[in-house]
């Protein structure tokens, strides 16, 4: 017991002793496509680690593993990678949302990674309709 102890301990000092210079500079950018959403993330240094849906990190469809670049990214096509679809009645129209997290450690978890909860709106156009009489 002292022995598992003891490992642990020293796993949990080495593991929060792990520096991780960089983090997100800036609000993410939000596109709201036809058919998918995009999340752009600018950091503060050459990202190498990941971003992926909450949840599905094993899943490599919902996951972008980036390295070298100031920019970390994630597109997301409507009806997979648990991205939900919501109908609003007022305003009239369709929410789209999801839970991206950008991890900056390709193995930890560390105090600079970040979880956004992205949502699109798509407006329902308005529907006017407009009598015409020939004669």
């Amino acid at each position: 017991m002292l022995c598992s102890l003891v490992i642990y301990l020293g796993f949990a000092t080495f593991t929060s002793g792990v520096p991780v210079d960089n983090g997100v500079e800036g609000d993410p950018e939000i596109e709201c496509g036809p058919t998918s959403i995009t999340v752009n993330f600018n950091t503060r240094n050459p990202f190498e680690g990941h971003v992926y849906v909450k949840g599905l990190y094993d899943d490599d469809a919902c996951r972008n593993d980036e390295g070298g670049r100031q920019v970390a990214a994630i597109s997301l096509p409507f009806g997979s990678c648990n991205v939900a679809r919501t109908r609003s009645l007022n305003p009239r129209g369709i929410s789209i949302s999801t839970t991206v997290v950008i991890s900056f450690h390709p193995l930890f978890v560390t105090k600079v990674d970040r979880a956004y909860r992205i949502q699109c709106f798509y407006m329902e156009a308005d529907k006017t309709w407009i009598a015409y009489k020939i004669e």
